[in-house]
């Protein structure tokens, strides 16, 4: 069996290294590991790959794979992937969601609390070693998240993760998921599907976005969707950055309607210089770094590894992703 590893990115943080791939050859030394460090390369050792752990793959890569049988993405996110030509050829494709789950939601958390609790204030004026105790109160007044309404766009492994804690610190949460026949977790106070979005949030102090990036979430969160939250309610966006309308967000953190976002995604990245979300008030912004971790890779290394041992018993590898869906 071979298997091409291949995670050509920009991001030096997704790229998998040499001593990982060492690590796959260590333990499965049957197997013939190619690890492609361009796409020339990739190209052609796909040609006789059974296999392909993989970020990114080109359709042409695809069609060039005639024993090709399964594709793992070392990401969450399948979009980069060529999904029609998968389906088509009846490759088996399987992604590394709930790997960065953890992490994303105390990203999320730790957004929240800088916000609520007015650290952006305070650590500013640290630098400044001014001491503004008075200066904290009206719309600079700290606020707890106890008692809190919180909504998920999106109540998938990250979102699950994210309620988890937000019932901790005592919060209301609601979340937005399309398969409403699953078991609501006992932390979630109740869970609705997309065509009653606007009901999840009325009401809501903090919006959090962690829902997959496809046609029908593109711009989801518009003028009208924000306009339901509370005044003063806070988003916080880790999934993807056209889901949510930026203009209608910037406009609303103008006028006060907002009362801060943290953000972590971007319609384009990096967010250009020029962007108002770099100067605005009550904005967290992380350069897409929400899932970033030391052990990151040794997680997706052992993911795929209980996987390729499944799939050289014949059996299905975990985190199925359906093409027709894009997850």
């Amino acid at each position: 069996m071979k298997v091409l590893v291949y995670t050509r990115w920009p991001v030096a943080f997704w790229v998998i290294s040499e001593s990982q791939v060492s690590k796959l050859r260590e333990r499965f030394p049957d197997v013939d590991f190619a690890h492609a460090l361009d796409e020339d390369e990739a190209l052609r050792e796909i040609e006789s790959a059974d296999v392909a752990l993989s970020s990114r793959l080109s359709a042409q890569a695809v069609r060039q794979a005639p024993v090709l049988r399964w594709v793992h993405s070392t990401a969450s996110a399948v979009a980069s992937l060529p999904l029609s030509e998968l389906a088509s050829r009846g490759i088996v494709l399987s992604n590394s969601r709930g790997v960065q789950a953890i992490t994303m939601a105390e990203h999320v958390m730790g957004g929240l609390l800088v916000l609520s609790r007015r650290f952006d204030l305070t650590l500013a004026a640290q630098r400044e070693r001014r001491w503004i105790q008075n200066e904290l109160n009206g719309n600079a007044w700290p606020w707890a998240l106890h008692g809190k309404s919180m909504t998920i766009v999106g109540l998938g492994t990250t979102g699950t993760e994210v309620a988890r804690r937000a019932n901790a610190f005592g919060m209301r949460v609601t979340g937005i998921r399309r398969r409403t026949d699953q078991l609501k977790p006992a932390f979630v106070d109740r869970v609705l599907p997309p065509d009653q979005l606007d009901d999840a949030l009325r009401g809501c102090d903090a919006l959090v976005i962690a829902a997959p990036a496809l046609p029908e979430t593109e711009r989801m969160i518009g003028a009208g969707q924000i306009a339901l939250l509370n005044r003063g309610a806070i988003i916080v966006n880790v999934a993807r950055g056209k889901i949510v309308d930026d203009g209608a967000m910037i406009r609303a953190l103008e006028s006060g309607h907002l009362g801060g976002a943290v953000l972590d995604v971007f319609d384009r990245e990096p967010l250009e210089p020029s962007s108002p979300l770099w100067t605005l008030p009550n904005v967290v912004i992380t350069p897409h770094s929400s899932g970033f971790r030391p052990d990151h890779w040794d997680d997706i290394i052992d993911l795929f590894s209980e996987s390729l041992r499944r799939f050289q018993r014949g059996e299905p590898p975990l985190n199925l992703v359906d093409c027709s869906v894009g997850y």
